[in-house]
């Protein structure tokens, strides 16, 4: 039996943090839930894999100039896939409060999640060895470190790092606030 296709209502789910925070974990696990239960207009955009896309015009640029520049193309993409009726979830640093504000600006139905992790934490994580190539000086430019993060002043919920929390656990979370906000009534 074929299963029934559901609408969310359009809008943009803008999950941020520093890299090693859970970002893109976070953001395709909540994906994939949406899409295992049949919504099908939903996108996920996430930072990494839009910036190697766009490999042409970012390289391997990082600095706080290219960074903002990709920030504002994360924006428009995002708010063009909100007004053609999709719920878009995107997993980006998004590094700078005129990306915030841009956001807010461009999307009609935008929401910020901040996955707030202490340093300390994200230095034992390291998942793409950003901190430990930062330390022994292989590369600069790093957000968090020597360029400088904007966390987020409105987000609609902010998830404090606890030891006692899983990844499941910050996923219901995000389920859990989000959902009800996007089930179109209809």
């Amino acid at each position: 039996m074929k299963k029934l296709k559901k609408k969310l209502i359009p809008g943009v789910i803008w999950i941020t943090g520093l890299s090693g925070s859970g970002k893109t974990t976070l953001s395709k696990m909540f994906y994939k839930y949406l899409k295992k239960n049949c919504y099908n207009n939903v996108k996920w955009l996430d930072g990494d894999k839009f910036r190697k896309k766009l490999k042409k015009s970012f390289k391997n640029e990082f600095s706080l100039k290219s960074r903002i520049n990709l920030g504002k193309r994360y924006s428009k993409y995002a708010s063009d896939y909100e007004k053609k009726g999709y719920l878009v979830v995107v997993s980006v640093i998004a590094m700078a409060e005129k990306i915030y504000k841009l956001n807010r600006k461009l999307i009609k139905n935008y929401h910020e999640i901040f996955l707030d992790v202490p340093l300390k934490e994200l230095k034992k994580r390291d998942p793409k060895k950003i901190y430990y190539n930062f330390k022994i000086g292989k590369i600069r430019n790093v957000t968090g470190l020597d360029l400088k993060y904007d966390k987020p002043l409105y987000p609609e919920k902010i998830i404090k790092w606890n030891k006692k929390l899983s990844r499941f656990d910050v996923f219901k979370i995000i389920k859990n606030y989000f959902i009800h906000r996007y089930i179109s009534k209809n």
